[in-house]
């Protein structure tokens, strides 16, 4: 996924003769990949627990 995203961000940059339309749908991708990377990140983080915590506690 990072290769391309690396490939979309230089097709973002070396083509000029890209639309504006082009141009929004190639970021979305990017941000989409970026997404689902930060998921993939986030899923293998360590789990942490913070205990318990009702809504009475002062």
């Amino acid at each position: 996924m990072l290769a391309e995203i690396a490939k979309l961000h230089q097709a973002l940059k070396s083509s000029a003769d890209l639309t504006p339309t082009d141009r929004t749908v190639i970021r979305n991708e990017i941000g989409d990949l970026e997404d689902r990377v930060a998921l993939l990140e986030f899923q293998e983080a360590e789990d942490i627990d913070y205990g318990y915590h009702d809504q009475y506690d002062f």
